[in-house]
């Protein structure tokens, strides 16, 4: 997706709250690509982002020579050297990188649950995991629900869009937050349209929590889902990620301030219920 770089457009969407504290801390030109060099100065204000296996994070060039080995791999390079592989005045890359310094713990665990399954099959020529998909599907779209209601949760299990983000609209917008996590899903939010779906782990939280600040939420929110991931028992096939209309939660889109919108079964569509 070609889409010139404007980050007041980033920072003003609602779709993006949850990079703005990472943002302020950047001070990236507004018209203006960042630099690799840029992307690295971000990642050192910080106290060291370390990977699974204890290596500092660090911003080095795509390579451009096909893997020989899978230790040489995206993800082996990340977990063994800390090597985070970005391309220049991409999107892509540079979501992925602000995914990696709001979000430290939760990506350090993808990666590191990766890194074990690549390992236990040492390069073997055999088909993607239920697991991996899993994996992959959260890194490149996943969205963040924290939620201080067991009946709100029950109704986003249950595919109950309207009930949720309408009828109980208020209640959705006091107790309830989605945050993207995804760095693809953050791309296509660029130019958000009715279609556009996460691929959600709900987080319950108590009420305090979300009266916190906005960094404060998203630090406990890091932590909670980085000790999540980390356990096996979780994301272990796709269907363990609940699919999240994102376009649903009140102020993401103006669209949704009209209850016909919720109408629309090709986008909020009614379907099996989730265990997340």
């Amino acid at each position: 997706m070609t889409v010139v770089w404007d980050m007041a457009q980033v920072q003003a969407a609602p779709l993006f709250a949850a990079l703005r504290p990472t943002l302020e801390r950047a001070q990236w030109p507004l018209r203006q690509w960042p630099t690799l060099s840029d992307y690295q100065a971000l990642l050192d204000r910080s106290p060291p982002l370390r990977t699974g296996s204890g290596a500092v994070l660090r911003v080095v060039p795509q390579a451009v020579e096909k893997p020989q080995d899978w230790r040489q791999g995206y993800e082996p390079r990340i977990y063994m050297t800390g090597a985070l592989q970005t391309r220049a005045e991409s999107w892509h890359d540079c979501f992925n990188l602000l995914a990696w310094a709001t979000f430290p713990l939760a990506k350090a665990a993808l990666n590191a649950r990766h890194y074990a399954l690549l390992e236990a099959r040492a390069g073997a020529l055999v088909p993607r995991t239920p697991g991996q998909d899993a994996l992959t599907q959260f890194d490149e779209s996943g969205v963040i629900v924290l939620s201080a209601d067991p009946g709100l949760r029950a109704l986003l299990r249950a595919f109950q869009w309207k009930k949720l983000f309408w009828e109980r609209r208020a209640e959705v917008r006091a107790r309830m937050r989605c945050f993207l996590f995804g760095h693809g899903l953050m791309e296509k939010a660029l130019a958000p349209y009715r279609g556009m779906t996460g691929k959600g782990i709900v987080l319950p939280v108590s009420p305090a929590l979300l009266a916190l600040p906005l960094e404060t939420q998203l630090i406990r929110a890091d932590r909670m889902l980085a000790d999540l991931i980390a356990s096996t028992q979780h994301l272990a096939q796709p269907r363990d990620l609940a699919p999240v209309p994102v376009l649903g939660f009140p102020g993401f889109t103006a669209d949704n301030e009209d209850p016909a919108y919720y109408d629309d079964q090709r986008y909020f569509r009614p379907g099996r219920s989730i265990a997340v």
